[in-house]
């Protein structure tokens, strides 16, 4: 048999042209093939797909070549970090940076505040009244984007959650 680099090239083959190749699930025997079947092993498809759970905070993007395997790449938003779908072909990924900061002001005197700060974490908090005095109170989460805060006596001022 000739050295690989002794035929003649052909610069443009054709599907119908043939070549050698080594069967490895028949004991290496040589075997012939042609361009189109090879064509047909390596010519996949590939199909990329994405849906956001916008209420668990997370997104699956899928891999799906043409002969149905399918490989998915899971993403999950943390504190801070927020999964949206503006459209089919795009997912927004948004921090809220490291400080995100809220602050509440009660302007009617009360001994409840009941707060929705949008953090998506729970807050420290830091509350004075009116004339900047610094007032301390019951802190209950009801989730990672509300609070209550319950006071002996009210009064108005303002809360600061970070």
């Amino acid at each position: 048999m000739a050295v690989i680099y002794s035929y003649p090239v052909k610069s443009l083959p054709t599907g119908g042209d043939r070549m050698i190749i080594s069967d490895m699930a028949d004991k290496k025997r040589t075997k012939q093939v042609s361009l189109t079947d090879l064509k047909t092993l390596v010519n996949t498809t590939y199909t990329l797909t994405s849906t956001v759970d916008t209420i668990n905070n997370t997104a699956d993007i899928d891999l799906n070549d043409s002969d149905g395997t399918k490989n998915t790449v899971k993403l999950k938003g943390g504190t801070g970090i927020t999964l949206t779908q503006p459209a089919s072909n795009e997912i927004s990924i948004e921090s809220l940076g490291s400080d995100a900061n809220f602050v509440f002001t009660q302007s009617i005197p009360s001994s409840t505040w009941n707060i929705n700060h949008g953090l998506n974490k729970f807050c420290s908090v830091s509350v004075v009244s009116d004339g900047n005095q610094l007032k301390y109170g019951n802190v209950s989460y009801i989730n990672s984007n509300s609070l209550t805060i319950t006071f002996s006596a009210a009064f108005s001022g303002k809360a600061y959650l970070n």
